[in-house]
């Protein structure tokens, strides 16, 4: 008889993990000093202001938050911001070690988790399925690199914090981008039922996410979902690539090599 293990309450939760310390500590340091990571913190959260400032001053409408690539903007730098500020707080305040993790860190954990996917997710959809080199010809050079700052770099910079970082990574989370996908896609149905429209008087905001057309629609919003649950466990397989790599050739103590959700999988029963 095949027995399933089920994830409990605790471990689908961002209230505990084994170590504080994971969460300001870079992976590419000995040590516990909070100083390092702060430092590629503070670039990181400066580079994803000024790309969030321009887009908001290029882009400037009523209809800048409807679209997804600006949530992805406001993610990036919440997550940035939300990331920086534990740097600090742990850089100035002596911290014990304790597997009950502070709000600012659970906050900090969610947007990470949730924006690791999503903002890689919405670089994908850019750039395979909107993406039109012809309107973007006639556009210019300026919104071209609007383009690769808002669907290339703002991703890149979560790619850079998930490798500097120690953030764990636990496949258990995997419901948290999930839920901000869907509640797009049901943001959009909204939207497009209340008589919405985009910028340019279109029906809908995408012209992949049609609700006029609700069949293919439906397709896109499965395989969406779908591809944020494979590039979920890409990701934790990254951060256990990378723990596996700074365990091994780079920090100190002897820590066991295990994966980012190792608590997790303990609290299964």
């Amino acid at each position: 008889m095949v027995k399933f293990r089920t994830v409990s309450l605790s471990a689908l939760g961002v209230s505990t993990h084994d170590r504080l310390s994971d969460f300001y500590t870079s992976s590419w340091q000995r040590g516990e000093s909070a100083l390092p990571l702060l430092l590629v913190r503070l670039l990181l959260t400066s580079s994803a202001l000024a790309i969030l400032t321009w887009s908001l001053v290029e882009g400037a409408s009523p209809y800048w938050l409807i679209y997804l690539t600006n949530w992805g903007l406001l993610l990036v730098s919440a997550t940035m911001i939300s990331g920086l500020a534990l740097s600090f707080a742990f850089r100035f305040k002596k911290q014990i070690e304790t597997t009950n993790l502070p709000w600012f860190v659970k906050s900090y954990w969610i947007f990470f988790n949730v924006t690791a996917a999503i903002s890689i997710m919405i670089t994908a959809l850019y750039w395979i399925l909107l993406y039109d080199p012809a309107a973007q010809e006639k556009l210019g050079l300026r919104a071209l690199w609007l383009d690769i700052s808002t669907h290339g770099l703002a991703s890149c910079i979560i790619v850079v914090e998930l490798f500097s970082s120690r953030t764990p990574i636990r496949l258990a989370h995997i419901y948290q981008p999930l839920f901000l996908g869907i509640w797009y896609a049901a943001f959009s149905g909204i939207y497009y039922a209340a008589g919405g429209t985009d910028r340019n008087g279109n029906v809908f905001i995408y012209a992949v996410l049609n609700w006029q057309e609700p069949r293919s629609t439906a397709i896109v919003v499965a395989g969406s979902v779908v591809a944020v649950v494979v590039l979920y466990v890409i990701l934790w397989g990254f951060a256990v690539f990378r723990d596996k790599l700074s365990l091994t050739y780079v920090r100190t103590h002897n820590l066991p090599i295990t994966p980012p959700d190792a608590k997790a999988d303990r609290q299964m029963v």
